[in-house]
């Protein structure tokens, strides 16, 4: 199940699914006053979207899910995670934090907070989906899914994201974590590596060459380390042994990607 950050909507991982191989299957969905979900009542919390995620699954029928997220859409992943490991039994991280604390990040946070209740609600869509898509096409989709999306939800989101006490309370989690990055983004790099030491049980990938934009520039790879990562999760025997955890990191690293961090691997002398 996906979960996208504040202001566009879960068309972001259209190309993931594309590209996923094997039995696995993307459950897209758009939070509370983004893209074709209604705002409903009450504020939008962080705990509201987990509950949210838990009700789609009965309403669909399945027991488990992983959850996938991508950038602050990290928040509410982590807070689902916490409240019922039950149902969700494994989080994917692209480009995630547990809490923003880089001066850039967070301003940038609050801007966009400060715009939407300031701004007209196109022009604030139409940048969000600049920065996100890898052509014109994808661009303009994104910005008119994102565009139908309620500003004052947008906010409450995005004030939850930078208000979360969550990154206390990741070590609790018991479920596999993968954490994904562009090797080329250091504030990126920075937020996993800080996710690594948290977490108790995690892998770790960037992607050669790449920076931001990893769901919509670079599906490929970001659906090859995931559907290599769920396959492991659901048939351990795969890496078994020591040959058989070689042969997969091989294989990764075959289709553009690199275990740990990027920094690890090119230390600098």
């Amino acid at each position: 199940m996906t979960v996208h950050p504040p202001c566009l909507t879960s068309r972001l991982f259209v190309p993931l699914g594309e590209k996923l191989a094997g039995d696995s299957e993307l459950i897209r969905f758009d939070i509370r006053g983004h893209g074709a979900s209604n705002a409903g009542n009450g504020k939008l919390t962080l705990g509201l979207i987990a509950e949210d995620m838990r009700q789609l699954l009965d309403e669909l029928g399945e027991k488990t899910a992983y959850l996938c997220s991508y950038g602050a859409g990290s928040f509410p992943l982590l807070t689902a995670l916490l409240a019922y490991p039950e149902r969700f039994i494994g989080g994917i991280l692209i480009n995630g934090t547990a809490g923003y604390t880089d001066i850039v990040t967070r301003s940038k946070l609050q801007a966009s907070y400060i715009t939407s209740r300031l701004a007209p609600k196109d022009p604030i869509a139409y940048n969000s989906a600049l920065g996100e898509a890898g052509s014109k096409a994808e661009v303009q989709a994104l910005y008119e899914e994102a565009k139908q999306g309620d500003a004052s939800e947008w906010r409450e989101y995005t004030a939850a994201c930078l208000d979360s006490s969550v990154q206390k309370r990741i070590g609790q989690l018991r479920q596999p974590m993968l954490l994904i990055y562009g090797a080329d983004d250091q504030v990126s790099q920075h937020y996993a590596g800080a996710l690594r030491k948290g977490l108790p049980n995690c892998e770790l990938y960037g992607i050669k060459g790449a920076s931001k934009q990893l769901l919509m520039k670079h599906p490929s790879t970001t659906a090859f380390i995931i559907s290599q990562w769920i396959d492991k999760q659901e048939h351990p025997e795969l890496a078994d042994t020591f040959e058989e955890r070689s042969a997969l990191l091989e294989e990764l690293m075959s289709h553009g990607a690199m275990e740990g961090l990027h920094d690890e691997n090119h230390p600098q002398h």
